[in-house]
């Protein structure tokens, strides 16, 4: 039943972005591979061309040697590729053996044509029981099949949707972040029946950011990065690959001009000069001589529906500090950002700015108090210019005279927006969208500066650019809350950090203290690749 998977150059694009670039690489008949990389990879975009969601812009997929290309997901499922997707969606109000048996059905009846049949109606009905009998067997919810599907917690739920994907009868099951919002019980309860599902024949392809369950679970990996293969091989052989720890953990930055080890800021109203600490909140306390925290987090947490994205969380920013919030993708890091902003509401926790609660606050209150978000994605005007997208920050602003001479300063932190003033949002490149999206955000004069993934789809000579910009933003008094995918350039612009894995504070402290931990190697590419972070 093994299957052999051979993807030949695919590559899709996006007007001029290319999400997936001349990709190729094949499966190991009898093999768990797994699909990584950063943010921004590529990674579902690929399972999108091969499951036949998307149609890609050049190349091949061969399955067992037959061509693949553009087929419908509908027909791919008929051939034996199937997939399961990131966020799971059950039928309410149904039982989960109706919704195995539901799913089923669409194997068995693939158009209304075939419900003309009576014989074969009643044939396809009991091969329908069959198979979700079947499928409720190998993901061992026999104990709840007469119970509500969406009554149950999430990681039974998303047990669930693999279940119905399993009612399909795939040779090839593709899944899109399996373990993505799952506690650490409900993980392994998902990686066990993974490996139950490999057992009984059905080769699998999974992309997951859980570089633990990866690690257990695949003998090869597949890395993309900006969206091109980086490397592919045997799980051991890759992940001690130096290329693939810098993709994660970003290059080493020792040696560039500009980003020399972080000096004491000024503060940014009141003149006084702080020395800037991350520590757990509430450690401390006793020194009567520091000042409120500009920023202070208790034990926050943050759910989308039944999926804890932030469990606990407890840390504080002092003034005209930067701190980098780092950890592997899906670990809260943006959530984190979103929660402090006032884009999502909190389910527990305290959120201070100088001492006073604002976890209860609109987003317009929290911009009116001097915090301010450059969101991932930069999300731009496209059709406005570069100057009338900066003057949107001061759009609460009156004060015309100041707007001026903080529309010089960003000009000065960004000489590239100046010669590009006049072009629209649209015509800008990556790094220059970036730079407009910190822009446009300093122009609210924040007193707490939110940047979320910066470097995101950046070159590293852009990249560059925009750290020493986010330096000089630091040295000039502005506090900075720094969300980055490239842990050595967040932890070389920050004096301190914390690391959250999977929603869940794991480590907060001096910044060069951090990079050396073998803790962080750990957290983005799994505890065998701590060696080699110290190679």
């Amino acid at each position: 039943m093994s299957v052999q998977l051979n993807v030949q150059g695919l590559s899709r694009h996006f007007g001029g972005i290319r999400a997936v670039d001349e990709v190729s690489f094949s499966t190991a008949p009898g093999q768990i591979t797994g699909v990584i990389g950063p943010n921004g990879a590529g990674k579902t975009t690929l399972f999108n061309l091969i499951a036949g969601t998307t149609k890609p812009s050049a190349g091949a997929v061969t399955m067992d040697g037959a061509a693949i290309t553009g087929r419908p997901a509908a027909s791919l499922a008929r051939q034996g590729l199937v997939r399961t997707f990131q966020m799971t969606h059950v039928f309410a109000g149904h039982t989960v053996f109706e919704n195995l048996y539901r799913a089923a059905l669409f194997r068995q009846f693939p158009s209304p044509w075939s419900l003309f049949n009576p014989w074969g109606v009643r044939r396809g009905r009991e091969e329908a029981a069959r198979q979700a009998e079947q499928a409720l067997a190998l993901i061992g919810l026999e104990s709840v099949a007469d119970e509500q599907a969406d009554s149950l917690a999430y990681g039974l739920q998303k047990i669930l949707g693999v279940g119905m994907a399993l009612t399909a009868m795939p040779r090839l099951l593709l899944m899109d972040e399996p373990a993505a919002g799952l506690n650490p019980v409900e993980t392994v309860a998902m990686a066990d029946l993974i490996e139950r599902i490999h057992a009984s024949g059905i080769d699998v392809v999974v992309v997951e950011h859980d570089m633990g369950l990866v690690m257990r679970l695949c003998q090869k990996l597949v890395v993309l990065v900006n969206g091109r293969l980086l490397a592919e091989g045997p799980t051991a052989q890759v992940r001690q690959d130096p290329r693939v720890i810098e993709a994660y953990l970003g290059a080493d930055l020792d040696k560039e001009p500009g980003l020399e080890p972080a000096v004491e800021a000024r503060a940014a109203q009141n003149g006084t000069g702080h020395s800037a600490s991350v520590a757990p909140a509430g450690q401390g306390a006793a020194k009567v001589s520091k000042p409120a925290p500009m920023l202070e987090i208790k034990d926050l947490s943050v759910s989308y529906g039944a999926v804890r994205a932030l469990d606990k969380v407890s840390f504080a920013v002092e003034e005209a500090s930067v701190c980098a919030v780092i950890g592997a993708n899906g670990a809260g890091k943006s959530t984190l950002m979103k929660a402090i902003s006032g884009l999502v509401p909190v389910a527990g926790g305290e959120i201070l700015l100088e001492g006073q609660p604002i976890q209860n606050l609109s987003a317009e209150r929290r911009v009116n108090l001097g915090i301010a978000l450059s969101p991932e994605g930069r999300r731009l005007f496209p059709e406005l210019t570069v100057r009338e997208n900066l003057l949107m920050g001061a759009y609460l602003r009156r004060d015309q005279v100041d707007i001026t001479v903080d529309l010089e300063r960003i000009y000065g932190y960004f000489p590239r927006l100046l010669e590009r003033e006049q072009s629209q949002g649209r015509h800008l490149s990556g790094g220059e969208q970036q730079m407009c999206a910190i822009g446009r955000a300093l122009m609210s004069r924040p007193r707490l500066l939110l940047l979320d993934e910066p470097s995101l789809g950046l070159a590293p000579a852009v990249t560059l650019e925009v750290a020493r910009a986010i330096r000089q933003i630091s040295q000039d008094g502005t506090t900075i809350v720094l969300v980055e995918q490239n842990a050595r350039l967040a932890l070389k612009l920050s004096k301190h950090a914390v690391v959250l894995e999977t929603g869940r504070l794991s480590l907060a402290g001096d910044s060069k203290e951090i990079m050396n931990n073998p803790q962080i190697a750990a957290a983005y590419l799994g505890h065998a690749a701590e060696a080699s972070h110290h190679a």
